[in-house]
């Protein structure tokens, strides 16, 4: 197991929608399904972090909200992962979120 720290930036763009942080789990710990696999969803607020233990295997990770989604791909590994949400402003696209590893 590995430790996964999930930070949102703070940030004027979506501070008002709720944002659901989906990571994929074992079975048993699961609170929700996404394409038929289980995951641990939890709401994440603008400016905070969360953290998690994962798997060594490669786990899919998604943000989601009202207006946009966003997922990344944490490749297998024993290595403690940190993980950085920022929106940017995009009328066109719904304020999109891109989601970063931070070295």
């Amino acid at each position: 197991m590995r430790k996964l720290t999930f930070k949102r930036k703070w940030s004027i763009i979506e501070s008002g929608s709720r944002i659901i942080l989906s990571v994929e789990c074992e079975e048993e710990k699961a609170n929700s399904k996404i394409d038929d696999k289980p995951f641990i969803s939890m709401p994440i607020k603008n400016g905070k972090a969360l953290e998690l233990e994962i798997s060594d295997n490669q786990t899919m990770v998604y943000l989601s909200s009202s207006t946009m989604d966003a997922e990344f791909v944490i490749p297998a590994g024993t290595n403690d992962i940190t993980l950085l949400a920022t929106p940017k402003f995009n009328p066109m696209e719904g304020n999109p979120f891109t989601i970063t590893e931070e070295k």
